[in-house]
């Protein structure tokens, strides 16, 4: 009869009402948890942009810090080609009787030069020079033959070790090359005396040593890093 289906068809309005609404809270949700996932990333990128800008202000004051090579001199040196307990040869460049200032100056743009002690170098030489900072230093060193009369080199190495006996008064440098270094002027080059064999003595020797860092005290002058 008539009463009967209009109830039925309000019934029929009120199940659909009540699937919209259900509909409508479903999408709300859904809206709200992408919302939620949307503010998340935001804050993510927020933060790896602030890590961003603060490395970039360190890197940027790193490359402002300057750098400086180092100079040294000895009126007499030797070379020696040695083995160890291994077997391996190795080898040494010596002094007793090195400069007593170790002479630095800046990398470019910076124009600073001063003066070290020879001893403090060698004393600092491990704090210095570390894996964090790029590892051992390369350096190049002239001489002239003792018994020839003759400029030799340049010898460029990585200088390994630096050692200061302070028995002997004797500065000593390891030295082990790298390929490209090598293919310039090996190390073994250099002992051509049948007299001497793993022995050559030099004289006016200089030594160039690349870069290290520095820091710069209250007083204004550059001091070791370490």
């Amino acid at each position: 009869n008539l009463h009967t289906m209009l109830s039925q068809a309000a019934d029929l309005s009120r199940q659909g009402r009540e699937q919209v609404a259900a509909g409508n809270d479903i999408s709300a949700d859904r809206h709200s948890e992408k919302e939620d996932v949307l503010n998340r990333r935001l804050v993510s990128c927020s933060d790896k942009l602030d890590k961003c800008k603060f490395d970039l202000k360190t890197c940027e004051k790193e490359a402002a810090q300057p750098t400086f090579l180092f100079t040294q001199m000895a009126d007499m040196c030797k070379l020696k080609r040695k083995t160890d307990g291994k077997g391996e040869i190795y080898y040494e460049w010596s002094s007793k009787d090195m400069d007593d200032d170790t002479y630095l100056f800046s990398d470019r743009p910076y124009r600073i030069a001063q003066t070290m002690t020879t001893e403090d170098f060698f004393d600092e030489f491990d704090n210095m020079f570390t894996k964090d900072n790029g590892g051992k230093p390369n350096g190049a060193i002239t001489f002239r033959h003792k018994n020839t009369d003759k400029f030799e080199g340049p010898l460029i190495s990585v200088f390994v070790e630096a050692a200061y006996k302070t028995d002997g008064g004797k500065f000593v440098y390891k030295l082990r090359q790298s390929k490209d270094q090598e293919t310039v002027n090996a190390l073994d080059e250099f002992f051509d005396s049948k007299d001497n064999g793993d022995f050559e003595e030099y004289e006016m020797c200089s030594l160039f040593i690349d870069n290290g860092e520095l820091t710069q005290t209250s007083q204004g002058s550059w001091w070791l890093s370490g």
